[in-house]
């Protein structure tokens, strides 16, 4: 008996040295809290920095921005979507809700032109937070540290993440990374996060469709692992009470959608994936290796991809990597539970693997069509989470299973650690010596770390679409109401005979904030709802015709038309 305790204790030393403790060291708790802070406000800082400089800019929001701003707005109107934003899978499909509506709703009714930019911010850094929290309550003072670094590191790679936060794809990458902690502390054992799991689960999910099937199978993973512990522990059962509550209120309206309209749209994201020729699982294989081999496709810059699409970024890789990184991944899962025994490693294993397979099967699915659209390049952005779970994965079972050989771990097991944190009063000083200086130098790389993303969003423009759609939206929209007072009017924007979207969906969101109701036509209604749908019913007519030597707006009404 005496025997196996000391193995147990060893084992439970060796764990906790490997995978830092849940507390620093009483004499630190100073620092800790300063290191708590820094973690918080290093990643809030490319968000607010971002949404301070677009309010100062006063750019309006154009194309899909533009229409989340219009369909935010309807939230608090007989017209609340019930389904996310138009995809490209086929004509009348949708992202599958509209939470991240519902998010924003409140900002851009408080300030129809630019709280469309400062909510979707907010909620970024309310969702890093999570993140940095959540890891924290499952790795101790090193996982919010690696949380904010790894969010730090997603702007910095893309800086339009903090520079267009209400974009679905990149609020719902911040919203994944809040799930991927938070399933982490769940698997780890710490029950509560659940039903925040089940809420930033679900607004990635309904964001995007990329992070729908790793949001879901993480949600699903971790509640049998809670449900597990609370049988073993013989606990209560109030985090999953709640978390399914949470999730009923989250997913209410597509449901609603469903089962209400002809065409329901969950319905039609199922059908729609096996109708057009995908990519196939050799492709889902090569995205894997990408995010994982040496020069991986996050440590490239993002804007190196805008004109290859996201088959000239991973087509160099090869398909058995990928199948080397989920059986690395599996075996280290594996290893963490038996020898190892440590439940934390196979927490981040697991979550691993799961990121891993959905890549896998998300990449498979992408029609080919849209594997070389240039358009598209934003899909890589799920490959950086992926990537970086790997390599941690792997790290940690290497530093585990190092502290866990044979003559550490009874080195560890017959030292007897003194009140001040290490054998002997010497030992003790150097390590709150070591804590100390730990603590600095990861403050001083996570501000570094925020310093760089700021420096990379000043470099890159702070939307995709060009100057000149912005002052061509900016001028339409000034025209128009010198011409016209506040009422309903039909908006129709050409260029060279060329129907273009993303002008007539900005100036729509201009002239709707300034108290105007404009209707646009099918193509334009796809991404806004029948709501803005023309109807026909008499109106102004105004044409923007955009040419290169300026703006003409022609309006038209009772027969009678006129230039300006």
């Amino acid at each position: 008996m005496t025997e196996n305790a000391g193995s147990s204790a060893a084992t439970l030393a060796a764990d906790r040295a490997a995978l830092p403790a849940a507390r620093w060291p009483v004499t630190s708790r100073g620092l800790a809290l300063v290191v708590r802070l820094a973690a918080h406000v290093a990643a809030w800082i490319p968000f607010a920095i971002g949404a301070i400089r677009s309010v100062q800019q006063d750019s309006p929001v154009v194309a899909d921005g533009a229409a989340i701003a219009l369909r935010s707005w309807d939230v608090l109107t007989p017209y609340g979507p019930l389904v996310g934003q138009a995809t490209q899978l086929r004509d009348g499909v949708f992202d599958p809700g509209p939470l991240q509506y519902w998010l924003l709703a409140i900002p851009v009714h408080l300030d129809p032109r630019a709280g469309v930019v400062w909510g979707a911010a907010l909620w970024c850094m309310v969702a890093a937070s999570l993140a940095i929290e959540a890891s924290r309550s499952a790795f101790g003072a090193f996982g919010g540290l690696a949380a904010s670094g790894i969010i730090i590191g997603t702007v910095a790679w893309q800086p339009l993440v903090a520079a267009q936060p209400y974009w679905n794809p990149w609020l719902g990458v911040i919203f994944f990374l809040a799930t991927l902690a938070a399933g982490l502390a769940v698997i780890s054992g710490q029950r509560r996060w659940w039903p925040v799991l089940v809420v930033t689960a679900s607004v990635a999910a309904q964001a995007h469709l990329m992070f729908a099937l790793a949001s879901a199978a993480l949600a699903a993973v971790a509640l049998v692992a809670g449900l597990a512990d609370s049988i073993r522990a013989r606990g209560g059962y109030w985090w999953a009470v709640l978390g399914l509550m949470a999730g009923a209120a989250c997913w209410i309206a597509p449901v609603i959608q469903q089962f209400t309209s002809r065409h329901g749209n969950l319905g039609l994201l199922i059908g729609t994936l096996g109708t057009r020729q995908s990519a196939g699982p050799a492709f889902g294989l090569k995205a894997l290796a990408a995010s994982v081999l040496p020069p991986t496709v996050w440590w490239q810059p993002s804007r190196s991809f805008g004109h290859e699409g996201i088959a000239g970024a991973i087509g160099g890789a090869s398909p058995a990597f990928g199948v080397a990184v989920l059986a690395l991944t599996a075996a280290v899962l594996a290893v963490a539970v038996r020898p190892l025994r440590s439940r934390r490693l196979a927490a981040l294993a697991a979550v691993s693997l799961l990121t891993s397979g959905a890549v896998l099967a998300t990449y498979s699915s992408i029609p080919v069509l849209n594997i070389g659209h240039r358009g598209q390049s934003y899909l890589l952005i799920l490959l950086l989470p992926a990537g970086l779970l790997a390599w941690l994965t792997v790290g940690a079972a290497a530093v585990l299973a190092a502290r866990r050989r044979p003559g550490r771990a009874r080195g560890l097991a017959g030292a007897r650690p003194r009140p001040g944190g290490a054998p002997g009063t010497a030992g003790g000083s150097a390590a709150r010596w070591g804590v100390r200086v730990i603590g600095l130098a990861a403050v001083a790389l996570i501000g570094l770390g925020s310093w760089l993303a700021v420096a990379q969003q000043a470099r890159t423009s702070a939307d995709t679409t060009s100057a000149g759609e912005l002052s061509a939206t900016r001028v339409a929209a000034q025209d128009i109401e010198q011409m016209l007072p506040r009422q309903r009017l039909e908006l129709t924007v050409v260029r060279d005979g060329v129907y273009v979207r993303d002008v007539t969906l900005g100036v729509a969101w201009v002239l709707h904030a300034d108290g105007y109701e404009p209707a646009v036509n099918h193509r334009a209604a796809r991404y806004l709802g029948p709501r803005y749908l023309f109807s026909g019913r008499p109106m102004p007519h105004v044409t923007v015709l955009l040419r290169h030597r300026g703006i003409v707006v022609r309006l038209t009404h009772g027969g009678v038309a006129g230039l300006r």
